[in-house]
Protein backbone atom coordinates (compact mmCIF):
# COMPACT_ATOMS: atom_id res chain seq x y z
CA UNK A 1 0.00 0.00 0.00
CA UNK A 2 1.71 3.15 -1.29
CA UNK A 3 0.46 6.81 -0.39
CA UNK A 4 1.28 9.67 -2.52
CA UNK A 5 0.72 12.73 0.03
CA UNK A 6 2.49 16.15 0.08
CA UNK A 7 4.36 17.04 3.29
CA UNK A 8 2.28 20.34 3.87
CA UNK A 9 -0.48 19.54 2.35
CA UNK A 10 -3.55 19.71 4.43
CA UNK A 11 -5.94 16.68 2.95
CA UNK A 12 -2.50 14.68 2.97
CA UNK A 13 -2.11 15.01 6.64
CA UNK A 14 -5.44 13.53 7.14
CA UNK A 15 -4.67 10.30 4.91
CA UNK A 16 -1.22 10.09 6.95
CA UNK A 17 -3.57 10.64 10.39
CA UNK A 18 -6.40 8.79 9.68
CA UNK A 19 -3.75 5.21 8.35
CA UNK A 20 -1.89 5.29 11.36
CA UNK A 21 -4.52 6.09 13.88
CA UNK A 22 -5.87 2.99 12.27
CA UNK A 23 -2.79 1.07 12.72
CA UNK A 24 -2.46 0.46 8.87
CA UNK A 25 0.95 -0.03 7.12
CA UNK A 26 1.85 1.96 4.65
CA UNK A 27 4.76 3.54 2.93
CA UNK A 28 4.49 7.14 2.35
CA UNK A 29 5.61 8.26 -1.08
CA UNK A 30 6.77 12.17 -0.84
CA UNK A 31 5.45 14.15 -3.49
CA UNK A 32 6.73 17.98 -4.46
CA UNK A 33 3.67 19.58 -5.12
CA UNK A 34 5.56 23.22 -5.04
CA UNK A 35 8.98 22.74 -6.71
CA UNK A 36 8.42 20.15 -8.98
CA UNK A 37 5.15 19.93 -9.21
CA UNK A 38 4.81 16.07 -9.40
CA UNK A 39 1.35 16.10 -9.28
CA UNK A 40 1.04 17.33 -12.71
CA UNK A 41 3.34 14.74 -14.23
CA UNK A 42 1.81 12.13 -16.49
CA UNK A 43 2.97 9.41 -14.73
CA UNK A 44 0.99 10.78 -11.29
CA UNK A 45 -1.77 11.64 -13.40
CA UNK A 46 -2.49 8.40 -14.79
CA UNK A 47 -3.20 7.68 -10.84
CA UNK A 48 -5.09 10.76 -9.88
CA UNK A 49 -6.54 12.34 -12.93
CA UNK A 50 -7.76 15.49 -10.68
CA UNK A 51 -3.91 16.04 -9.95
CA UNK A 52 -4.88 16.44 -6.17
CA UNK A 53 -2.83 14.56 -3.27
CA UNK A 54 -3.49 12.48 -1.38
CA UNK A 55 -3.41 9.68 -3.62
CA UNK A 56 -3.66 5.89 -1.89
CA UNK A 57 -2.65 2.54 -4.14
CA UNK A 58 -3.50 -0.66 -2.98
CA UNK A 59 -2.82 -3.38 -5.45
CA UNK A 60 -5.67 -2.54 -8.43
CA UNK A 61 -7.57 -0.22 -5.67
CA UNK A 62 -7.12 3.84 -6.20
CA UNK A 63 -8.43 6.25 -3.68
CA UNK A 64 -7.63 9.89 -4.98
CA UNK A 65 -9.58 11.57 -2.24
CA UNK A 66 -8.62 11.77 1.78
CA UNK A 67 -12.25 11.27 2.63
CA UNK A 68 -12.69 7.92 0.81
CA UNK A 69 -9.22 7.05 2.66
CA UNK A 70 -10.49 8.20 5.95
CA UNK A 71 -13.55 5.82 4.83
CA UNK A 72 -11.04 2.92 4.71
CA UNK A 73 -9.19 3.43 8.01
CA UNK A 74 -12.58 3.38 9.90
CA UNK A 75 -13.56 0.31 8.28
CA UNK A 76 -10.21 -0.81 8.96
CA UNK A 77 -10.08 -0.28 12.43
CA UNK A 78 -12.95 -1.73 13.29
CA UNK A 79 -14.24 -1.49 16.79
CA UNK A 80 -11.37 0.41 17.89
CA UNK A 81 -12.78 3.84 16.42
CA UNK A 82 -15.99 5.00 16.98
CA UNK A 83 -17.42 4.55 13.58
CA UNK A 84 -18.54 1.66 14.29
CA UNK A 85 -21.39 2.23 16.55
CA UNK A 86 -24.67 2.64 15.03
CA UNK A 87 -26.06 5.24 17.74
CA UNK A 88 -22.95 7.61 17.05
CA UNK A 89 -22.32 6.92 13.57
CA UNK A 90 -24.54 9.60 12.08
CA UNK A 91 -23.39 12.27 14.57
CA UNK A 92 -19.59 11.51 13.73
CA UNK A 93 -20.25 11.69 9.72
CA UNK A 94 -22.49 14.99 10.05
CA UNK A 95 -19.10 16.08 12.04
CA UNK A 96 -17.00 14.89 9.33
CA UNK A 97 -19.61 16.45 6.79
CA UNK A 98 -19.35 19.91 8.22
CA UNK A 99 -15.29 19.58 8.84
CA UNK A 100 -14.80 19.32 4.46
CA UNK A 101 -17.32 21.76 4.03
CA UNK A 102 -14.38 24.53 5.03
CA UNK A 103 -12.46 25.88 2.40
CA UNK A 104 -9.35 25.31 3.75
CA UNK A 105 -7.05 26.68 0.93
CA UNK A 106 -9.19 30.08 1.47
CA UNK A 107 -8.59 30.30 5.06
CA UNK A 108 -4.76 29.39 5.08
CA UNK A 109 -4.23 31.76 1.65
CA UNK A 110 -5.79 34.97 3.17
CA UNK A 111 -4.09 34.71 6.01
CA UNK A 112 -1.33 34.48 4.13
CA UNK A 113 -1.82 37.29 1.81
CA UNK A 114 -3.10 39.33 4.73
CA UNK A 115 0.42 38.20 6.77
CA UNK A 116 2.84 39.02 3.93
CA UNK A 117 0.66 41.74 1.15
CA UNK A 118 3.31 41.04 -1.74
CA UNK A 119 1.57 37.00 -1.63
CA UNK A 120 -1.37 38.69 -3.29
CA UNK A 121 0.81 39.20 -6.84
CA UNK A 122 2.85 35.97 -6.26
CA UNK A 123 0.22 33.62 -5.86
CA UNK A 124 -2.09 34.74 -8.75
CA UNK A 125 1.20 34.96 -10.61
CA UNK A 126 2.34 31.29 -9.66
CA UNK A 127 -1.82 30.12 -10.59
CA UNK A 128 -1.48 31.56 -13.91
CA UNK A 129 2.16 29.72 -14.57
CA UNK A 130 0.28 26.70 -13.98
CA UNK A 131 -2.37 26.62 -16.29
CA UNK A 132 -0.44 27.82 -19.01
CA UNK A 133 1.85 24.31 -18.69
CA UNK A 134 -1.64 22.84 -18.39
CA UNK A 135 -3.04 24.52 -21.43
CA UNK A 136 0.13 22.86 -23.38
CA UNK A 137 -0.91 19.71 -22.05
CA UNK A 138 -4.47 19.69 -23.31
CA UNK A 139 -4.27 18.71 -26.64
CA UNK A 140 -1.92 15.33 -25.86
CA UNK A 141 -3.90 14.76 -22.87
CA UNK A 142 -5.19 11.14 -21.95
CA UNK A 143 -7.75 12.87 -20.08
CA UNK A 144 -8.53 16.88 -21.58
CA UNK A 145 -11.85 16.99 -19.51
CA UNK A 146 -10.16 16.38 -16.59
CA UNK A 147 -6.77 18.76 -17.26
CA UNK A 148 -9.66 21.14 -18.33
CA UNK A 149 -11.01 20.97 -14.99
CA UNK A 150 -7.70 21.79 -13.32
CA UNK A 151 -7.14 25.05 -15.66
CA UNK A 152 -11.21 25.96 -14.64
CA UNK A 153 -10.08 25.24 -10.33
CA UNK A 154 -7.14 27.34 -10.92
CA UNK A 155 -8.76 30.37 -12.96
CA UNK A 156 -11.69 30.38 -10.25
CA UNK A 157 -8.61 30.47 -7.31
CA UNK A 158 -7.04 33.27 -9.04
CA UNK A 159 -10.84 35.20 -9.58
CA UNK A 160 -11.57 34.84 -5.38
CA UNK A 161 -8.09 36.20 -4.50
CA UNK A 162 -8.24 38.83 -6.50
CA UNK A 163 -12.11 40.11 -7.20
CA UNK A 164 -15.16 40.76 -5.15
CA UNK A 165 -14.42 41.33 -1.58
CA UNK A 166 -11.35 42.55 0.58
CA UNK A 167 -9.14 39.79 2.05
CA UNK A 168 -10.26 41.09 5.45
CA UNK A 169 -13.57 40.29 4.58
CA UNK A 170 -13.23 36.69 3.28
CA UNK A 171 -10.57 36.28 6.10
CA UNK A 172 -13.67 37.11 8.79
CA UNK A 173 -16.11 35.07 7.12
CA UNK A 174 -13.83 32.04 7.03
CA UNK A 175 -12.77 32.42 11.06
CA UNK A 176 -16.60 32.22 11.12
CA UNK A 177 -16.86 29.16 9.29
CA UNK A 178 -14.66 27.53 11.86
CA UNK A 179 -16.21 29.16 14.92
CA UNK A 180 -19.59 27.39 13.76
CA UNK A 181 -17.86 23.81 13.20
CA UNK A 182 -16.29 24.17 17.01
CA UNK A 183 -19.92 25.05 17.98
CA UNK A 184 -20.78 21.41 17.25
CA UNK A 185 -18.16 19.59 18.43
CA UNK A 186 -18.63 17.10 21.17
CA UNK A 187 -16.43 16.21 24.02
CA UNK A 188 -17.68 13.04 25.82
CA UNK A 189 -14.34 11.57 26.60
CA UNK A 190 -10.81 11.62 25.77
CA UNK A 191 -11.81 11.63 21.94
CA UNK A 192 -14.40 13.89 20.69
CA UNK A 193 -17.02 11.24 20.92
CA UNK A 194 -16.38 9.07 24.07
CA UNK A 195 -13.11 6.72 24.91
CA UNK A 196 -12.01 5.75 21.48
CA UNK A 197 -11.21 7.75 18.30
CA UNK A 198 -13.19 8.02 15.66
CA UNK A 199 -12.98 9.96 11.90
CA UNK A 200 -14.03 13.23 13.89
CA UNK A 201 -10.89 13.03 15.61
CA UNK A 202 -9.09 12.44 12.72
CA UNK A 203 -10.39 15.77 10.76
CA UNK A 204 -10.80 17.85 13.60
CA UNK A 205 -7.22 17.45 14.83
CA UNK A 206 -5.65 18.12 11.34
CA UNK A 207 -7.95 21.59 11.59
CA UNK A 208 -6.67 22.14 14.67
CA UNK A 209 -2.89 21.83 13.67
CA UNK A 210 -3.74 24.16 10.38
CA UNK A 211 -4.79 26.23 13.07
CA UNK A 212 -1.93 26.46 14.93
CA UNK A 213 0.02 26.75 11.65
CA UNK A 214 -1.45 30.08 10.15
CA UNK A 215 -1.84 31.44 14.07
CA UNK A 216 -5.10 31.33 13.94
CA UNK A 217 -5.38 28.56 17.09
CA UNK A 218 -7.39 31.72 19.24
CA UNK A 219 -10.23 30.77 17.20
CA UNK A 220 -9.97 27.38 19.74
CA UNK A 221 -8.78 29.39 22.57
CA UNK A 222 -11.28 31.76 22.78
CA UNK A 223 -14.09 29.81 22.14
CA UNK A 224 -16.66 29.14 25.03
CA UNK A 225 -15.55 25.95 25.29
CA UNK A 226 -12.35 26.26 24.25
CA UNK A 227 -10.25 24.72 26.98
CA UNK A 228 -12.02 21.77 26.87
CA UNK A 229 -11.25 21.71 23.00
CA UNK A 230 -7.55 22.90 23.67
CA UNK A 231 -7.05 19.93 26.67
CA UNK A 232 -8.28 17.62 23.96
CA UNK A 233 -6.12 18.72 21.15
CA UNK A 234 -2.92 18.10 23.57
CA UNK A 235 -3.70 14.78 24.45
CA UNK A 236 -4.31 14.49 20.26
CA UNK A 237 -0.99 15.42 19.73
CA UNK A 238 0.41 12.65 22.39
CA UNK A 239 -0.93 10.44 20.16
CA UNK A 240 1.96 8.32 18.69
CA UNK A 241 -0.20 8.38 15.17
CA UNK A 242 -0.12 11.83 15.50
CA UNK A 243 3.15 12.01 16.12
CA UNK A 244 3.92 9.75 13.23
CA UNK A 245 1.88 11.82 10.64
CA UNK A 246 3.86 14.90 9.81
CA UNK A 247 1.33 17.02 10.95
CA UNK A 248 2.51 20.90 10.53
CA UNK A 249 1.90 23.27 13.39
CA UNK A 250 4.38 25.86 12.06
CA UNK A 251 5.15 26.51 8.52
CA UNK A 252 8.01 24.95 7.28
CA UNK A 253 9.58 27.11 4.27
CA UNK A 254 12.85 25.14 4.10
CA UNK A 255 11.33 21.75 3.88
CA UNK A 256 9.19 22.76 0.90
CA UNK A 257 12.47 24.58 -0.67
CA UNK A 258 14.36 21.50 -0.14
CA UNK A 259 11.52 19.00 -1.09
CA UNK A 260 11.54 16.74 1.68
Amino acid sequence: MILYSAPPSYYSMIGRLALNAAQISFENHHMDIHVRKEQLAPWYIALNPHMTVPTLVDGKTILIDSQDILRLAATQAGNQWLDIDLNLSPQIEAVVKAHYAIPIERLTFCKAMLHLPILKFIFPRALGGIIKGLQAQLATAKDPAAVQAKITLNQSRIAYFTQGASLKEKMTLERNRVSAYLDQLPTLGNFLFGDKPSSADIVTAVLFGRLKMIGEYALVTNHARGLVLDQWFSRMQQQTAFQKSDIWLRFQWWRILLRG
